[in-house]
């Protein structure tokens, strides 16, 4: 698993999270429950993982909807 992006909510994190998953790529949330009521702690942000193999897909499908780092 590749970490494919990081967010300090967990609302954007979801919303990518589907975005991914509506294009056939299986991907997890990591950290979720320690940005309470969206406040990032710092390092711990919500992490988005895929499969290493969806990497670059992913990476491609976030570019093309405007999302970067």
């Amino acid at each position: 698993m590749k970490v494919l992006a990081k967010y300090p909510d967990t609302y954007k994190a979801h919303i990518i999270q589907g975005l991914l998953e509506n294009e056939g790529i299986e991907c997890e949330i990591v950290n979720e429950n320690l940005p309470f009521l969206g406040m990032g702690v710092a390092g711990f942000d919500v992490r988005i993982v895929v499969n290493d193999e969806d990497y670059d897909r992913a990476k491609e499908i976030l570019a093309a909807n405007g999302e970067t780092e």
